[in-house]
């Protein structure tokens, strides 16, 4: 019987496996809460559905935000997605209530699933949410005040500020936005011509404006970065509008600073780490100067005034709050020029860096706080009826308070080498929260940190021989894993299978949120490949070519594979045929030889061959 169970499970697997699952960044879930490098819930739901039967135990030594848990929360409640995803590919979960057990080292991380994990009524949490807003706002009244066109009174949506660049031959000063952006056709120019000298010098050579002022959180005197406003964004009613700043509305924005302080600032000294950049870090040395002085009196008021609602409800506020500071409150908020844009396309921060660009935005706060505050009831109704339960711990997995052989499963999204220095990103959020997490145990290459290779190795062992000690003998491991070096795969190979892990069936899980690096690096990959690792030695499929053969083969073999079906243009891309070599290395048990650069310079001149073929 048990035999037979087995094989209808591995048969189950086989399908799950077989075809690259999207996790798409949507969803009320998904959106509550940014977070690097971000797995989607629901589909995580899905493999934990149809790894375990319903009262088994999942375990996330790697939990991030908490997305395993509400995972395990949806597999009690799945949503027509889920449902209809594993229809279309034949599945047939078991739904029903799981026990989820999560570590996460960060402060934040913790803090956003327990919040997450365990939500409020919703109905009482935008109740005080609206409350906590329109007090505020009340009592700064006329603080995002400003005249528009026609003279009349409206509210600022965003504003524009701009660096002051200074002429390296003759020191006249100028903005960023009069030397650099032309509106028709809106565009930013990659030189710099001086009105004063005409000298043309590359503008990202250019010297950025200072001066010095006196810093009233910090009591000193300090250089800064010189920034001026110049383009305001506004809604008079139904009306939105926009104009160039005015000598005026800098009088009365001097005019609210005045009246208004930034009360209880955190007086937080940035860890910068590896993410400090010369210029562009220039006068940030603490959380406040990462704000400009209005949206730093908005939010510490916000944020002080959350102690006068009802406890049960304060974290959750907390939370919202978070959901919008580090993103879209500070300066590292930027505009995008797309194609055939007539304006500006405001987004928010860089994913996995602390970016300032030469034209920051300023957002109106109370406006966008208040948008948030749907995706977060919506988000809390999805998971506040599950019967599941979720255990988080705020501590590293290199000591789990688990008794052994008691986890059925484990779903996890690990860190991915040097891709994203979690603590030093997440510390934005963490100062407001009064405890910054302590990356002795973080998992990562960084030379701040002074951890290389094999410092990174040496803990994710640590982890994998914890997750080997809790699993059962008949668990499995389900890990996602990204990265275009081949020696951190090796590094990840080498820590599962000391921990006496093997691989069973690997996949490629198409999580569409990818960190700056991935959409900014030259070497992309396309889809994290996806491993099944097991303690029992039990084959899920077999491996298209034997582990003694080279590289060149096994690449030949790959490309014929993905042109089988000519239409399929996803799995042709090179992105994702790295990431089917790292699963074809993986299963075979050969060595992860070539980073993606490499690999992307071999199947070029194939590429050509087979498309001309097909």
């Amino acid at each position: 019987m048990i035999d037979k169970k087995r094989h209808i499970q591995i048969a189950e697997l086989k399908k799950l496996y077989n075809t690259p699952l999207s996790s798409n960044r949507s969803g009320a879930l998904y959106n509550a809460f940014s977070y690097p490098t971000k797995i989607s819930p629901e589909a995580i739901g899905i493999f934990i559905a149809c790894h375990t039967e319903v009262g088994d135990t999942v375990l996330d030594p790697f939990a991030g935000s908490g997305t395993t848990g509400l995972a395990t929360k949806l597999c009690d409640k799945p949503t027509k997605y889920m449902i209809d995803t594993a229809n279309s590919l034949g599945l047939n979960p078991k739904w029903g209530k799981r026990n989820a057990v999560l570590y996460e080292l960060s402060t934040l991380g913790s803090f956003v699933a327990s919040v997450m994990c365990n939500p409020p009524e919703k109905d009482k949490f935008e109740k005080h949410a609206l409350h906590l807003l329109k007090h505020v706002e009340e009592e700064l009244l006329d603080i995002y005040s400003v005249l528009d066109n026609d003279g009349q009174k409206g509210k600022i949506r965003h504003v524009i500020w701009s660096d002051v660049l200074v002429c390296p031959s003759c020191s006249h000063e100028t903005t960023f936005w009069q030397n650099a952006v032309t509106e028709s056709p809106l565009q930013i120019a990659s030189t710099f011509n001086c009105v004063h000298c005409h000298k043309i010098t590359e503008i990202n050579k250019v010297p950025r404006a200072t001066e010095l002022l006196y810093d009233e959180v910090t009591n000193s005197e300090q250089l800064f970065k010189k920034r001026v406003p110049v383009k305001v964004y506004g809604r008079t009613g139904k009306k939105t509008w926009s104009r160039l700043i005015t000598d005026e509305d800098i009088s009365q924005y001097n005019k609210y600073l005045k009246k208004f302080k930034a009360e209880n600032f955190p007086n937080y000294k940035i860890n910068w780490g590896v993410l400090y950049r010369k210029g562009y870090h220039t006068g940030i040395t603490h959380l406040h100067h990462l704000y400009t002085t209005r949206n730093a009196v908005v939010f510490s008021k916000l944020w002080n005034s959350i102690s006068s609602y009802p406890e049960e409800y304060q974290d959750a506020l907390k939370l919202l709050l978070l959901s919008y500071n580090s993103s879209h409150s500070t300066l590292m908020t930027r505009v995008v020029v797309k194609k055939n844009s007539t304006d500006f396309v405001i987004t928010g921060s860089q994913s996995g860096v602390l970016y300032i660009s030469n034209l920051p935005i300023e957002k109106n706060i109370f406006e966008g706080i208040k948008r948030k505050i749907k995706t977060f009831k919506q988000a809390f109704d999805l998971v506040s009826n599950s019967k599941s339960s979720v255990s988080i711990f705020n501590g590293s997995s290199t000591t789990l308070q688990i008794q052994s052989e008691s986890i059925d499963y484990v779903f996890t999204d690990p860190p991915f080498g040097d891709y994203i220095p979690y603590s030093e990103i997440n510390q934005i959020n963490e100062a407001w929260l009064g405890t910054i997490t302590d990356p002795s145990n973080e998992a990562i290459i960084n030379t701040a940190q002074q951890k290389g290779l094999l410092e990174y190795k040496n803990l994710m062992g640590s982890v994998f021989s914890e997750v080997s000690r809790t699993l059962k003998s008949t668990g499995s491991v389900s890990l996602v894993f990204h990265s275009a070096k081949a020696e951190i795969w090796q590094a990840l190979i080498d820590s599962y299978q000391q921990a006496g892990f093997q691989v069973s069936a690997s996949s490629v899980l198409d999580k569409i949120q990818s960190s700056f690096k991935q959409i900014n690096s030259d070497i992309k990959v396309q889809g994290d490949p996806l491993l099944l690792l097991t303690k029992s030695g039990v084959e899920y499929g077999k491996s298209i070519v034997s582990s003694n053969e080279y590289d060149a083969e096994l690449i030949e073999v790959i490309l014929n594979n993905a042109f089988v079906l000519p239409e399929n243009t996803d799995e042709q891309k090179p992105e994702r045929l790295f990431s089917r070599y790292i699963n074809e290395c993986i299963k075979t048990g050969s060595p992860v030889s070539l980073d993606a650069g490499t690999f992307y310079e071999i199947i070029k001149e194939k590429m050509v061959k087979h498309q001309l073929s097909h």
